[in-house]
């Protein structure tokens, strides 16, 4: 039995709807045979001549009055069917959102037209933009660093020798449009003691995946489609790669958290094996793309590193986009202490070894004096926002504020959202 035949299977209510519009259109087709008939009976037309033109008019206006009412009933039930038979369809579809189906069919066509936006870096930061991003446009990509060695990635990498799952998961789900429930499912983490201890439920499913399709990529393709995101998620590289530093003290550090917890100032940064090769996504994407916004994140282990495959700097600095940096809240212990915008900026410059941004967005919404202090004790400040040194590295700065509501400093995705498009559609 042909498969178009289940769409008249009993209980979806559209037979009576299918039948109605076959039956107009021939009504219709009648009718329209009958005007048409009546008004061109024996008359030959090579030359539109005013008397020929005379003639036709008044056969039009002797034109038997049946013909009329088959072809107002025709085109009366063609537009009535087909009205019921979308109600019918989305009363299937989309049980008790009948009034939002409209909405929604406008909502996704327009995103399907927003800029391809490419989005670069991984930790928590670059899920924050892509939530925000994708009210704009559904033509996302998101690059997420594979050097992820602590937590739960750390663990699983180490055991089944895949490359760390967490910051593409973050991505993934910031990118769901499926239910609450599932995204909530996604990042939950076990908390029990035992194996399962530390690790979320997302990084295992990727895990998982990867042992069954038998290839990490297809293992973040497949997990895009359970999550049904908006865009797509790449790992820069499917090679199993580390990151080395050199501090400023001389010291030489391996390993992504050991970076983070040295202490002291990177002077270096570096991938092992130096010969890893990127995703061809991603030089796709980039090659594509109307913007490329890096950050916001970790400076040394979340963004940068991308940067650090082979191509793919000057991949970035090669595309005609327009290329955005998004300059983190606060300094980051181990990473950026003591770090202005400009120091930032400068360390893109010293590790791609050209210039790469053409704008940097920073926060300048003054925090309340009790985050201020908790965050102090911890090491960390507000990063300075100095125009005269970013623009001597000829980078636009772009000022707004970004801060979200709560008890963390973080920013707002909506607000950087709102920020990073004003600039991509200048």
């Amino acid at each position: 039995m042909p498969k178009w035949t289940k769409w008249f299977s009993p209980g979806l209510k559209i037979k009576r709807w299918g039948f109605l519009l076959v039956f107009s259109a021939f009504v219709l087709a009648v009718g329209l045979s009958g005007v048409m008939g009546q008004a061109f009976q024996g008359i030959q037309v090579e030359v539109m001549r005013p008397r020929t033109l005379e003639r036709l008019t008044r056969r039009v206006q002797s034109l038997r009055f049946i013909d009329f009412v088959f072809l107002g009933f025709g085109v009366w039930g063609l537009i009535y069917s087909l009205k019921r038979f979308g109600d019918a369809l989305i009363t299937i579809l989309m049980p008790q959102r009948e009034k939002e189906f409209l909405d929604v069919v406008l909502a996704k066509a327009k995103l399907r037209h927003g800029p391809k936006v490419v989005a670069i870096g991984g930790g928590t930061g670059l899920p924050v933009l892509l939530s925000g991003l994708k009210s704009y446009t559904n033509n996302l990509t998101a690059i997420v660093t594979v050097a992820d060695d602590g937590g739960s990635s750390g663990r699983l990498r180490q055991d089944l020798h895949i490359l760390p799952p967490g910051d593409l998961r973050n991505c993934l789900v910031s990118l769901a449009e499926t239910e609450p429930l599932m995204q909530k499912l996604f990042q939950h983490r076990f908390k029990e003691k035992g194996d399962l201890s530390g690790h979320s439920f997302g990084n295992l499913f990727i895990a998982a995946m990867s042992e069954v399709t038998g290839d990490f990529g297809e293992a973040i393709r497949a997990s895009s489609k359970v999550l049904a995101i908006s865009g797509r998620v790449l790992p820069v590289t499917l090679d199993s790669v580390g990151l080395t530093a050199v501090l400023e003290d001389g010291r030489r550090v391996s390993g992504e958290s050991s970076i983070t917890r040295s202490g002291g100032r990177v002077k270096q940064l570096s991938l092992e094996p130096e010969d890893c090769q990127p995703t061809p996504e991603v030089m796709q994407a980039i090659a594509e793309a109307d913007a490329i916004v890096l950050g916001p994140g970790s400076l040394f282990t979340s963004i940068l590193p991308n940067l650090l495959v082979p191509g793919v700097a000057r991949a970035v600095a090669g595309s005609r986009a327009i290329k955005i940096y998004i300059c983190n809240v606060m300094t980051q212990p181990g990473e950026t202490e003591g770090f202005k915008l400009s120091d930032h900026l400068r360390a893109f410059h010293r590790m791609a070894g050209f210039s790469l941004i053409d704008y940097a967005v920073a926060n300048t919404e003054n925090p309340r004096d009790p985050l201020l202090k908790r965050y102090s004790r911890e090491g960390q400040a507000p990063v300075e926002v100095d125009r005269q040194g970013s623009e001597e590295l000829g980078v636009k700065l772009v000022k707004a504020k970004l801060l979200a509501p709560g008890d963390y400093l973080r920013h707002d995705a909506k607000k950087l959202a709102k920020t990073v498009m004003r600039l991509i559609v200048i």
